[in-house]
């Protein structure tokens, strides 16, 4: 689709955007904004203005939310991570995924992201996915400035962003024999399975993909 957002430049540059500060109030406002909203299922648009919030340092910004998704890929025995390139969790290890796309005909569904995502993030081609619980708002820790104009989300440079997520579980019985290619958001060689009973809150970057992962896997993760 020619809606569809295709630029890896303007993806690399929204992945790169700066985190608000940690202490800044704005980031619980957007949290708040967010929440009020009330989306329960998949959202009706890629992005969702939030109206005009001000920061610590005195600036009066648009705010937005744009909604993501995050596979769990799993054999039951292992599940597919990779390494963050970017804030949050840089560095760290992580459920692959990315945003919504745009299409001519409104969003893609989180599903079809997942899919997609899959395939651009670690290389693996899926079928159906599973919707895990429901979609994170509550995320203070991800609010974003954009560093350049993101016009298939409406969002101006310098405008900030939440991103909202959802899990999608995807079922790999061959998981073992399956080729991973980390790529977009991943740093590369990154991509690996990794030992469900093996992973702790500390282990993992950031902190509602633990939440996904036990979602997905009841009574075999710490709480």
């Amino acid at each position: 689709s020619p809606y569809a957002t295709n630029n890896k430049v303007e993806q690399d540059q929204m992945m790169t955007g700066w985190l608000i500060d940690a202490e800044d109030p704005a980031r619980i406002e957007v949290v708040k904004r967010a929440q009020a909203l009330g989306i329960t299922g998949n959202p009706d648009k890629a992005a969702h203005p939030l109206g005009q919030i001000t920061l610590a340092d005195g600036r009066t910004v648009n705010a937005h939310v744009v909604h993501a998704v995050d596979p769990v890929i799993s054999d039951g025995t292992e599940l597919v991570m990779i390494n963050r390139k970017h804030d949050p969790g840089m560095g760290k290890p992580a459920l692959p995924g990315g945003f919504l796309d745009p299409t001519k005909g409104g969003v893609e569904t989180a599903v079809q992201a997942a899919i997609r995502e899959a395939m651009e993030e670690v290389g693996i081609e899926l079928g159906d996915g599973e919707l895990l619980g429901r979609r994170n708002f509550n995320r203070p820790f991800d609010v974003r400035v954009a560093r350049s104009e993101l016009p298939q989300y409406g969002i101006a440079e310098g405008d900030i962003f939440m991103v909202s997520t959802q899990a999608v579980r995807f079922d790999v019985p061959d998981l073992a024999r399956t080729a991973l290619i980390a790529g977009d958001d991943a740093e590369p060689g990154s991509a690996r399975r990794v030992k469900i009973d093996s992973l702790t809150k500390e282990s993992v970057g950031v902190a509602d993909h633990y939440d996904m992962i036990a979602m997905a896997f009841p009574g075999r993760l710490p709480s």
